[in-house]
């Protein structure tokens, strides 16, 4: 396996300041993707045990939450196999810290009922994790700044959970609010007339002489018109 880069300190993809894996390989190609150079299977360095040493020495600073991991694709089969004992040694040694993971694969129908029945190495690595996004990025449901993802359709997951249950538990970002909710807010504006007199203009001499009793008398008038807005946040910039 490759990886495309680790970033340390990471802050936004999971919770608390976590390190961030980037593995190379994935066959999705999104539109748009942040990613493009991390498609190729062979982009970047080889995984290897001084990169899983790293990355361990990293996590074992107390204020470190967790890891997470990106692509690239982390759960491309082959991937899987080089993810599995930097995982295994992440839950022995540092049981405390949590384990993110972003897929394009669906939770239900590709990795819940396809990879976990199926594939061996797919057993033995989701347990490790505990939080996936899944879905691909789609760039038609995208919302500026969205938590940990970049597109509405992408679902937070509790790994353990579901794996227990048999069936998807899905858990909230925290700001579905903002694209769920259709209630209309309403917002008022103020409408200024144009004043009679213009006391901005000062004479030749760069001084400019006040008459207050003019001003008191044109005051300019005020008037409030309510207007109702609907403001969804989809498609903010």
């Amino acid at each position: 396996m490759n990886y495309a880069d680790i970033k340390f300190p990471d802050i936004q993809d999971g919770e608390g300041i976590r390190v961030a894996l980037y593995v190379s390989g994935c066959h999705f190609h999104c539109k748009e993707c942040h990613n493009k150079e991390a498609w190729d299977f062979n982009f970047g360095k080889k995984f290897t045990n001084d990169t899983i040493e790293e990355i361990i020495n990293l996590l074992k600073k107390p204020y470190v939450q967790g890891l997470s991991l990106l692509g690239g694709e982390p759960l491309e089969l082959s991937n899987q196999e080089g993810l599995l004992p930097l995982l295994k040694r992440v839950k022995q040694e540092l049981p405390q810290k949590d384990i993110w993971c972003w897929t394009g694969y669906n939770f239900d129908t590709d990795i819940l009922n396809e990879m976990y029945v199926k594939n061996p190495v797919s057993q033995e690595l989701l347990p490790y994790i505990d939080i996936i996004v899944d879905g691909q990025f789609e760039l038609e449901n995208k919302i500026a700044d969205l938590a940990f993802r970049g597109s509405t359709n992408q679902r937070k997951i509790d790994v353990p959970k579901s794996l227990e249950k048999g069936e998807m538990v899905r858990m909230e970002f925290g700001d579905e609010a903002r694209y769920e909710t259709q209630k209309p807010k309403i917002m008022y504006f103020q409408e200024f007339k144009t004043v009679k007199k213009d006391l901005t203009k000062a004479p030749v001499h760069n001084t400019i002489t006040m008459n207050f009793n003019a001003i008191n008398e044109e005051q300019p008038k005020i008037t409030i018109k309510e207007e109702k807005e609907r403001i969804v946040a989809k498609g903010i910039e």
